[in-house]
């Protein structure tokens, strides 16, 4: 069934989430997308800068606002599935069954939805 300290959301609270994890979403696809970039270029500047700490924490900041984006994600009880594409689940219930309602990033609303025990792949209309 449902974890004990598992949010679960309605389709109405889990739809009004959606202004604030389209801005979440986009600035971690930036990040996430900086992070990624960034690891060759990191390896050449800390050689460069004979591994300076300045040097390392200009390296590290879009690893670390990937990182707090995803824990702002977390904390509305939202579970991202993929940073890149901006895929999140809502736990909720339907028909007495645990499920998840399926989003991602530019979808006009939630509409869809899947078993616990499957994925994106599984996903169903409402």
């Amino acid at each position: 069934m449902v974890a004990a300290m598992e949010r679960v959301f309605t389709h109405a609270e889990a739809t009004a989430l959606i202004p604030e994890l389209t801005e979440l979403l986009t600035a971690l696809r930036v990040a996430h997308r900086r992070s990624a970039g960034r690891s060759a270029e990191s390896a050449q500047h800390a050689v460069s800068t004979n591994g300076s700490a300045a040097a390392a924490l200009a390296a590290s900041a879009p690893f670390h606002d990937a990182q707090r984006l995803s824990g702002r994600i977390g904390d509305l009880g939202v579970i991202l599935r993929d940073p890149e594409t901006g895929l999140v689940d809502f736990a909720a219930v339907r028909e007495g069954e645990p499920i998840y309602l399926c989003w991602r990033l530019g979808e006009e609303r939630i509409g869809y939805w899947h078993p616990r025990d499957t994925g994106y792949m599984g996903r169903l209309p409402l």
